[in-house]
């Protein structure tokens, strides 16, 4: 029985190692866990400010187009003027 005993304290020996191996693999998967959530953030913040840039060209470009619908406006407003002031429309 004494070869038993040592086989089995050898067993027992040899799964600890195996439970010691696992636990620093899961330790590593959880550091690998936090990095990666910490780069999902750095993402989140990422598209958040492309959003903020994408709201602020937009609206420029609207106001571009507003600018330049009102200019032509006061250009056609302009020519009535000069045209009835010039005599162009006095019969």
């Amino acid at each position: 029985m004494p070869g038993t005993q040592n086989d089995l304290g050898a067993k027992l020996d040899r799964l600890i190692g195996e439970i010691d191996a696992l636990t620093g693999k899961v330790d590593g998967q959880g550091e690998k866990l936090g990095t990666l959530a910490e780069r999902v953030a750095l993402l989140e913040q990422i598209a958040r400010e492309t959003r903020e840039v994408l709201a602020a060209w937009t609206t420029a470009k609207t106001a571009g187009r507003l600018i330049r619908w009102v200019a032509a406006l006061l250009a056609g407003i302009g020519g009535i003027i000069a045209a009835i002031k010039g005599g162009g429309l006095h019969r």
